[in-house]
């Protein structure tokens, strides 16, 4: 969008993604003056979008862009980078480009500069485990020695759980067990839960945030969205932490197993709501399950609208496409952009 570009341009922002074709932005795109009125308010900035495990392409803007040198080391003195999210799925290096935005935050940070990893909607789904984009080569690069072991012991555990439910299920064969969940995957899972390496550091992480006036974000917002940008974030870390504690819960009643997939967990609240109905309704004095309070119910009809939530619905922050979807025109500008400005 013409006015979207300007707003960058006016940042000393630029706008690009390993994705976009061709891969990579030839180096006159990058080393064209910055504004002198954007040099006056304040430090250069550089935006890049999607990375999708597009590693090697990553790496080649930021080192056309002068933000790092042949050992991938930060050069980038006092600039802002900003990485809009989607680093996940689809392509083969995802651990890649994470490990290196991990370490530049901490030498842009102290040579002056600043890198801004935030959340895009990739992200966000593989904290709550939704990895249907993941790629085999993704889960790959997480599998270790002991891979294969642990996936055996995670089978048999899993079959356990099933057949001790209070309504059993029948469990999958092994080998189709096994084939859904590759060597790596349960590495995988760990590594992006509340204490994993990765799960821990994304968690950390804002889904919008401002530099010189302008407004950084995977997706965009519209003028009936939350109050603020700060309201934004809350909302989202307040929305992860609760599938946190939903999944935990679940865990612990031994309802689902720790390496659950979302859509997985979703069916399984769904039998336990309809189970404890039953119980209920069956008889109104006996309880249902230790493990059975208001919380845990409230807990899983909430999971059961995550679709709803921030993280999810289509016109969120993660999802909205109006930016990128919006005529170029006036009646846009004064029913759309206008508001939108106005009120953040």
């Amino acid at each position: 969008m013409v006015l979207y570009r300007v707003a960058l341009a006016l940042a000393g922002a630029l706008l690009v993604s390993p994705l976009a074709p061709p891969l990579g932005l030839a180096p006159a795109a990058f080393h064209a003056p910055v504004p002198q009125a954007a040099k006056a308010a304040g430090p250069r900035v550089v935006a890049i979008g999607d990375v999708h495990g597009a590693f090697d392409q990553f790496v080649e803007i930021l080192q056309t862009a002068g933000l790092i040198d042949a050992k991938h080391q930060w050069i980038g003195g006092t600039t802002v980078l900003v990485q809009t999210g989607d680093v996940f799925d689809r392509g083969p290096k995802v651990r890649e480009p994470l490990d290196l935005l991990m370490r530049l935050e901490e030498e842009a940070r102290r040579a002056g500069g600043r890198v801004e990893a935030l959340l895009g909607n990739h992200e966000v789904m593989n904290l709550l485990h939704e990895f249907r984009d993941v790629s085999p080569a993704s889960y790959a690069a997480f599998a270790d020695a002991r891979s294969e072991s642990r996936r055996q012991r995670a089978f048999d555990d899993y079959a356990k759980l099933v057949k001790q439910r209070a309504t059993p299920g029948e469990a999958p064969s092994r080998d189709a067990w096994l084939a859904s969940h590759p060597p790596g995957f349960l590495e995988y899972v760990e590594a992006l839960g509340p204490r994993g390496k990765y799960g821990r550091w994304l968690r950390s992480h804002k889904v919008v945030t401002t530099e010189g006036g302008t407004a950084f974000m995977h997706a965009g917002v519209r003028a009936d969205m939350a109050p603020t940008f700060d309201d934004i974030n809350r909302t989202a870390t307040r929305e992860i932490a609760a599938w946190d504690d939903t999944k935990a819960l679940m865990v612990k009643a031994q309802i689902v197993p720790a390496f659950c997939t979302l859509p997985e967990a979703v069916e399984a609240a769904v039998a336990e709501l309809q189970r404890i109905a039953a119980a209920l309704q069956a008889n109104p004095n006996v309880q249902p399950g230790d493990h059975v309070t208001r919380e845990f119910v409230e807990k899983l009809q909430a999971l059961l609208a995550i679709g709803k939530s921030s993280l999810f619905e289509p016109e969120g922050p993660l999802w909205f496409r109006g930016f990128a979807l919006w005529p170029e025109n006036q009646e846009t500008i004064d029913t759309q952009l206008t508001p939108v400005l106005t009120k953040y």
